[in-house]
């Protein structure tokens, strides 16, 4: 009996439709996409940081100093 959990209520996939099944099965992977999306997020925002230092160590930093 697989059971699942929303708003604090516990239901019963055995009792479902197919239809029932299937929203449910795409909510699902909603929440997993989604949970990915901001995992993708995360990462690009920290990439882009660290891309700004080297930005700024090897190309702002060396510039100025060229120009002195």
């Amino acid at each position: 009996m697989a059971e699942f959990t929303i708003d604090g209520n516990v239901y019963d996939t055995e009792k479902l439709d197919d239809t029932q099944k299937r929203v449910i099965a795409l909510y699902q992977q909603a929440l997993k996409d989604e949970s990915e999306a901001v995992a993708r997020l995360e990462i690009s925002r920290a990439a882009r940081v660290e891309l700004g230092r080297k930005l700024k160590e090897l190309v702002i930093e060396t510039s100025d100093d060229a120009k002195k």
